[in-house]
């Protein structure tokens, strides 16, 4: 078994322990909002609803009956409890910085998405939280072990290939035909048939269900894109506007122009905000490479050959090496969290992050100042790309991304499943993603489309999402993931810190790569990195 996803280059210091636990995003930043909790109405379904919240203005949207997704999944539940085939708990391994979103009421009035579950299915749900760095080591330790303490796990999506081997995750594929969950409704579903494919699919079977929407989206603060002084500078610089950025170079000429600025507290700006350390860097590498060919630079070719000595892995890692001199010094210890810190302080122009940056940094106190430096400045915009003569490829990688799996262990799987399916449907999982209680992220067109979902995000988010998301690659999720993004980062990490040069480093990364496909056996591995192709977008625009 390889090295726990995630475990290497996770922070270990309070303040990142507390970011990825929802520690300091929930209480430092005071987004926290005073919830009042009551009791459920008798009476408070909307005509034809006979399940979901009740008790706040708007709670109508949320609700339904056994026509939809979420009601299908209540009324199996109530089958298995008469026919003596449901348990009386189901126990959850949950990231424990997402708890807060299914045990916090939300918003003012509501139950809890806990209680619900609950009162209308009879079966108590126990979590057990684990920070998000250990979760997966907690998993692979139920397996390896036998313990058989939870119904379900939640793990990083990248790490369901090495799962899948390890024969911890049930296939679902009976349970999605006979539930028809709504994760792929054309009205409310995925944006596209490629992210359902994405997200809830291996190896051409359903394994995992999606609770989280790690598309990583582009931020920056508009308010300096738009200053008039900055304009001047920077068209007399480089010949062309300051405006949000449709190429990668024009992206890096924004960080190379906003580096040594004065930021908005009085710091030095780094036009560069993005983390380079071990792990949090390697999506932004992934994204440049994926853009250098139309539709796709696959990170493997047709036969299964790793693509990363090439000219277009060579350019992306050159390119990707460059952002270092407009870094902070310390860059290469950064994660998301000072990323956060960066565009929240107008020390950074623009970041690329997770799109619960903006309901933790842009956002005001309860007395009506600002939060931090840059609150109501920020907007959003689509990821850049690399033209290829009348064509523009734009992508950006689904990167970690919470996702949940019944157990192989489990004695009531169909109930564990039902379970997932009730959480991650359009009406819950909009209910359950607007909730500042938490990070999982809203992806689906339903939660985009959500007033509280909205409101929490802000709605300059909404359509930037929306687009990131039909332009998103996987990254690597099959067996032997950790060894794959290991092996290359290592060899980036040789390159940033001057080493190797870019083009060394890509050719060791691929002889790494190609001795890891030999490793797990060419007549294994190749069709799971054929088949994985299937979720890649197509979507190219015109130049």
């Amino acid at each position: 078994m390889p090295v726990p996803f995630r475990s290497r280059a996770l922070p270990t210091d309070r303040r990142r322990r507390q970011i990825l636990q929802g520690g300091l995003a929930l209480s430092t930043v005071g987004i926290a909002p005073r919830f009042v909790r009551t009791a459920f109405a008798d009476d408070g379904y909307a005509p034809g609803m006979t399940g979901g919240p009740t008790g706040f203005p708007g709670a109508e949207r949320y609700q339904y009956n056994e026509s939809m997704s979420e009601g299908r999944a209540i009324e199996g539940i109530k089958r298995l409890v008469a026919d003596g085939r449901a348990p009386k708990k189901l126990v959850m391994l949950l990231t424990d910085g997402a708890i807060g979103q299914l045990t916090k009421p939300f918003p003012d009035g509501a139950p809890t998405v806990k209680d619900v579950w609950e009162r209308e299915t009879g079966i108590e749900l126990e979590i057990v939280g684990s920070p998000a760095g250990d979760i997966w080591t907690r998993v692979l330790q139920d397996v390896t072990t036998n313990s058989a303490a939870y119904d379900i796990y939640t793990q990083p999506w990248n790490s369901i290939g090495d799962l899948v081997e390890a024969g911890g995750a049930q296939r679902l594929d009976e349970f999605v035909a006979k539930y028809q969950p709504d994760w792929a409704d054309a009205e409310r579903g995925t944006p596209t048939p490629e992210t359902e494919e994405l997200l809830y699919k291996y190896d051409g079977g359903y394994y995992t269900v999606s609770l989280d929407g790690d598309f990583q989206t582009w931020v920056y603060n508009k308010a300096m894109f738009e200053d008039p002084e900055h304009r001047k500078a920077f068209s007399d610089r480089f010949g062309f506007e300051l405006a949000t950025p449709a190429t990668w170079a024009e992206s890096d000429a924004i960080s190379a122009y906003f580096t040594g600025r004065t930021g908005l507290d009085g710091q030095p700006m780094y036009g560069n905000g993005n983390d380079m350390a071990p792990f949090w860097g390697l999506p932004r590498f992934y994204a440049r490479f994926a853009a250098q060919a139309v539709p796709n630079m696959y990170f493997f070719d047709e036969d299964g050959v790793p693509n990363l000595d090439t000219d277009e892995g060579i350019k992306a890692a050159t390119e990707y090496v460059k952002l270092k001199d407009w870094s902070h010094p310390d860059v290469l210890s950064w994660t998301f969290a000072e990323g956060y810190g960066g565009i929240g302080s107008g020390t950074t122009p623009h970041i690329s992050t997770y799109t619960n940056v903006t309901k933790f940094v842009d956002r005001m106190n309860e007395d009506g100042t600002p939060a931090n430096p840059a609150a109501g400045m920020l907007s959003a915009h689509l990821p850049p790309g690399v033209q290829h003569g009348d064509k523009l490829v734009r992508r950006a990688p689904l990167y970690y991304n919470i996702s949940g799996e019944v157990s192989s262990q489990s004695e009531y799987p169909e109930a564990a499943y039902l379970l997932l399916q009730w959480l991650s449907s359009t009406r819950t999982f909009s209910w359950m993603s607007g909730n500042p209680g938490g990070y999982f992220d809203p992806f689906q067109k339903a939660n985009l489309e959500d007033p509280l979902v909205i409101e929490t995000y802000h709605e300059y988010m909404v359509e930037p999402i929306r687009e990131t998301v039909a332009r998103s690659v996987p990254t690597i999720n099959f067996a032997g993931q950790t060894a794959f993004d290991n092996a290359l980062d290592e060899e980036l990490q040789a390159a940033l810190t001057g080493q190797k040069s870019p083009e060394k480093a890509m050719q060791a990364a691929q002889r790494k790569w190609e001795r890891i496909i030999q490793r797990k056996g060419e007549d294994k591995l190749v069709p799971k990195i054929q088949a994985s192709r299937s979720a890649w977008p197509t979507l190219v625009e015109d130049a």
